[in-house]
C-alpha cells in the first residue's frame, strides 16, 4: 500500500522578462517531454544537451527520466565527451541549477543501491542514497496525488505524481538538503535485500523508523528533494499537466543567473 505524506515547495519568483537558456539532457529518456513543458511556460529558451559544447551559456539543465544506466553507457561511448565529469565539476564548483526527475535523481545521487551487474557511473551532487526501482517494475507503474503544504505560486491543491520504475531515497546526508515530498511504501521485492540490509547497517542515528509499526516492510521514503540548487524528484512531473515543479526550477535557476 502506498500513503502519500507530505509535498513541501517554495514559492516561485515572478519573471522579470529575461530569458533563460534551460538545457535538457538528450542521451535518452523523456527529454522531449521536459521541453514541451518549458515551451508552455514561455521566456524560455531550451536546448537538447549531448556533448559538453552544449551546455556552454545555459543557466540550469534538466536530467530527464529514462533508465539511468543506459544513459551512462551512451555517455561513457566516447571517451573524449565527458559530459558527466563538466556537469559534476558545475554543479560542484559554480553551484549549476539541475533538475533530476527519475532516472535523473539517480544520476545526480552519491550512492545508489540496486545497481546493475557492473555499476553504473553517477554524476553526484546530491547527498544521498537511492535505491534504484524501489516501487518495482514498469508493470507496477502508478499514480499518486500529493498534497501540497507549502504552494508553489499560491497553489496548495494536490500535485499528481507518476512513478514510472521510480527510485526512493533512503537519506539524505548533507545539512542543506531538504526533502519536499515523502510516500510510504514497501519496497518491491527486488529492492528489498538492499534496503533492509541499508537500514540494518545504519548507525542507531540514522534508523529510519518504519511508517507503520505493525509493518516492518513498509517504510517512509522521500520521493522529491533539494540541496541549494539540486532539485530532484523521483516521479514524472513532464507527464502531467502539472507545471509546478518546472516552475519551480525556474525559479531556483532564475535566482541564480542573477547572482553571477
Amino acid at each position: 500500500p502506498l500513503c502519500a505524506n507530505h509535498f513541501r515547495a517554495m514559492p516561485s519568483t515572478e519573471s522579470d522578462g529575461a530569458i533563460l537558456r534551460i538545457g535538457v539532457l538528450a542521451l535518452q529518456g523523456s527529454f522531449a517531454e521536459h521541453k514541451e513543458v518549458f515551451r508552455r511556460l514561455g521566456g524560455i529558451e531550451t536546448r537538447e544537451v549531448r556533448g559538453k559544447e552544449d551546455l556552454i551559456d545555459l543557466d540550469g539543465i534538466v536530467l530527464p527520466g529514462g533508465e539511468s544506466s543506459a544513459m551512462g553507457i551512451v555517455e561513457s561511448g566516447d571517451g573524449s565527451l565527458g559530459l558527466f565529469a563538466l556537469l559534476a565539476r558545475k554543479i560542484g564548483t559554480e553551484d549549476f541549477p539541475v533538475y533530476g526527475t527519475c532516472a535523473g535523481l539517480i544520476l545526480l545521487s552519491e550512492r545508489a543501491l540496486c545497481q546493475k551487474r557492473g555499476g553504473q557511473p553517477l554524476i553526484g551532487g546530491l547527498r544521498a542514497t537511492v535505491c534504484r526501482n524501489y516501487f518495482g517494475s514498469q508493470v507496477s507503474s502508478f499514480e499518486l496525488p500529493l498534497v501540497c503544504q507549502e504552494a508553489i505560486d499560491h497553489d496548495d491543491t494536490a500535485t499528481p505524481a507518476v512513478f514510472i520504475r521510480a527510485p526512493a531515497i533512503l537519506e539524505l546526508s548533507s545539512p542543506d538538503a531538504a526533502p519536499l515530498a515523502t510516500v510510504a511504501a514497501k519496497p518491491c521485492a527486488a529492492a528489498a535485500p538492499a534496503v533492509n540490509a541499508f537500514f540494518d547497517d545504519a548507525p542507531p542515528s540514522k534508523k529510519q523508523r518504519t511508517a507503520d509499526p505493525d509493518d516492518d516492510a513498509t517504510r517512509t521514503v522521500v520521493v522529491a528533494a533539494r540541496q541549494n540548487n539540486i532539485l530532484v524528484t523521483a516521479f514524472h512531473p513532464e507527464l502531467t499537466d502539472d507545471s509546478r515543479w518546472h516552475r519551480l526550477f525556474v525559479a531556483i535557476c532564475r535566482k541564480h543567473k542573477h547572482k553571477k
